[in-house]
């Protein structure tokens, strides 16, 4: 019975140990996610960038329209 045990507990032991030395799986996978995340941080940037041009070009469009109304508004009072 002790036998028994004894070669139980080392085939557990043995199997554990087995399973937690193989690690190359479990980096691959982390290197793969990091890869990731650095793509995604890489495309925030580019759309942060992106959206910061857009802010630029809506605030000149936004000027420009309003320069366009006040000229209209003057040739309304001249037209009166």
């Amino acid at each position: 019975m002790r036998n028994k045990m004894m070669l139980v507990g080392g085939v557990v032991g043995t199997l554990l140990l087995a399973g937690c030395s193989s690690t190359d799986a479990l980096e691959t996978k982390l290197d793969s996610l990091a890869q990731d995340v650095q793509a995604v941080q890489q495309g925030q940037q580019m759309n942060s960038a992106k959206i910061d041009r857009l802010a630029a070009d809506v605030a000149e469009a936004r000027a420009s329209a309003d320069r366009a109304n006040s000229r209209l508004d003057q040739m309304g009072r001249y037209t009166k």
